[in-house]
C-alpha cells in the first residue's frame, strides 16, 4: 500500500496491512476540507509475476467542534460627527457551525472609559448588531472600537474585536467630504497639521538655501580681483588706470636732457679722491638758458642747439684721462705695431675739414691739417 494523494498531509499508510493513521491534528476549518470532507487517495499492489494495481479514495466526514471564536464584520465603517440619526450595522464571523457559532452577543469593553460614555451598541437579533453616537457631536477621526462578541457554543468561545471607525464631516447626502476621505486613510487633525508644518518649513528651507546661493554667487564676483594669484589658475586682467593721453598731454622738461643733475655732488667726497677716469675739475661754463619745454615741432633746433653746446664744451666727455688697464703678461703673439708706416700712408690726404668738426678735432685738426711743419 502507498498514498497517492494527501492534500494537507495528514495521514500515512501501513504498506504491507494498509492501516490508515492520522500524523497531525485535522481541522475542520482546513482549506483542504470542503463540506466537512477530507479526500485522500491510495494505491494498493499485488505480487503476482505481473503486477496488478488499482485505486481507492477515503473520505473523512469531520466533526465541528467549537474552537474558533467570532470576529466582528464589517472591520471598518464611516460615521457623520453630527449623527442625525445615523448607525452602523455589524455582525459576526465564525468558523464554525451552527449551534458552536450564532445567536451571537454583542457588547462595547469596559476600557477605555470614554469607549461606553461616547458610543452605544443594541442587538438586533442574534446575527446583527446596531453601534451609534452616544453623544450629539464627535470631533472628526479615527476611532478604535472594542467590542465583545460571544459565540453560543457548548464551551461558549469569546473574543475581542476592533472596529475602525472613521468620523466625518458629511454632505447632504450623509457621505463623507474629500478632505475627510483624506483623513479616513489613517491621518488625523493632529496628523495634518504637523504635515503642512513640515512643509512650510521645508519650502522655508528651500528658499533659504537659494537666496544663500545668489548671496555667495555676488560675493565671488565682487572678489575675483582678490583671489590669490598662485591659487588661481585664470589669467587675470589687471586694470591699473595709470596710462596718460599721449606726449601731447605731457609737460617734460627737456632741459634735464641737456644737463643732467649728478647724483653724487663732488662736494660730499673726501679731497684728494677721484676715480683715474672720471670727469676734470674745470669751471662750469654759462650757456645761455633755452626754453625747457620746446615745441614738439623745434626739436630737431632743439638738438641741434644741444649738440653745438656739447661740441664747445671742454668738460663734457671724452676727454683726456689717465686710463688704468690690467696688466695682460707679456709675448703677445701679435707682431710689433712699430713696423706700421702710419706716416708714410696718406700722406696726399686733405685733412683741411678736420676745423670744421669743432674743438674735439682740433689736436687732429693741428696733426694733419698744419703745414709739414
Amino acid at each position: 500500500y502507498s498514498k497517492l494523494s494527501d492534500p494537507a498531509n495528514w495521514l500515512m499508510i501501513d504498506q504491507n496491512t494498509g492501516r490508515i493513521k492520522t500524523i497531525a491534528i485535522l481541522d475542520r476549518e482546513s482549506p483542504y476540507v470542503k463540506n466537512s470532507l477530507y479526500n485522500a487517495t491510495f494505491l494498493a499492489t499485488d505480487n503476482g509475476e505481473k503486477k496488478a494495481s488499482g485505486t481507492g479514495t477515503l473520505q473523512i466526514y469531520l466533526v465541528d467542534i467549537n474552537d474558533n471564536a467570532p470576529k466582528v464584520f464589517p472591520q471598518e465603517a464611516e460615521i457623520c460627527e453630527k449623527p442625525e440619526p445615523n448607525a452602523i450595522n455589524i455582525t459576526a464571523l465564525d468558523g464554525d457551525l451552527i449551534p458552536n457559532a450564532g445567536p451571537f452577543a454583542f457588547e462595547l469593553a469596559h476600557r477605555p472609559s470614554d469607549v461606553r460614555r461616547n458610543w452605544t451598541i443594541t442587538r438586533i437579533s442574534g446575527e446583527y448588531a446596531q453601534m451609534s453616537l452616544k453623544i450629539g457631536y464627535l470631533e472628526s477621526g479615527i476611532y478604535e472600537v472594542p467590542i465583545i462578541i460571544t459565540d453560543s457554543g457548548n464551551l461558549p468561545m469569546s473574543n475581542t474585536s476592533y472596529l475602525r471607525i472613521k468620523v466625518c464631516q458629511c454632505d447632504m447626502n450623509g457621505d463623507c467630504t474629500d478632505q475627510q476621505h483624506i483623513m479616513a486613510a489613517g491621518l488625523g487633525t493632529g496628523a495634518i497639521i504637523s504635515i503642512l508644518l513640515c512643509i512650510i518649513i521645508l519650502l522655508i528651507l528651500v528658499l533659504m538655501f537659494v537666496v544663500w546661493m545668489k548671496r555667495r554667487d555676488k560675493e565671488r564676483q565682487a572678489k575675483q580681483l582678490l583671489i590669490d594669484p598662485e591659487d588661481d589658475v585664470r589669467d587675470n586682467i589687471l586694470k591699473y588706470d595709470e596710462e596718460g593721453g599721449g606726449e601731447e598731454d605731457q609737460d617734460y622738461d627737456l632741459s634735464q636732457l641737456q644737463q643732467p643733475d649728478t647724483l653724487e655732488p663732488d662736494a660730499i667726497k673726501p679731497v684728494g679722491i677721484r676715480r683715474l677716469d672720471e670727469r676734470p675739475l674745470h669751471p662750469e661754463p654759462q650757456y645761455p638758458m633755452r626754453s625747457a619745454a620746446p615745441h614738439p615741432g623745434d626739436i630737431g633746433d632743439f638738438i641741434n642747439e644741444g649738440l653745438k653746446a656739447a661740441d664747445n664744451d671742454p668738460t663734457a666727455p671724452p676727454y683726456d684721462s689717465l686710463l688704468v688697464f690690467d696688466y695682460e703678461g707679456s709675448g703677445s703673439t701679435a707682431g710689433s705695431l712699430s713696423s706700421l708706416n702710419s706716416s708714410s700712408s696718406g700722406g696726399d690726404q686733405d685733412y683741411d675739414y678736420l676745423n670744421d668738426w669743432g674743438p674735439r678735432f682740433r689736436k687732429l685738426a693741428d696733426m694733419y691739417g698744419g703745414s709739414d711743419d
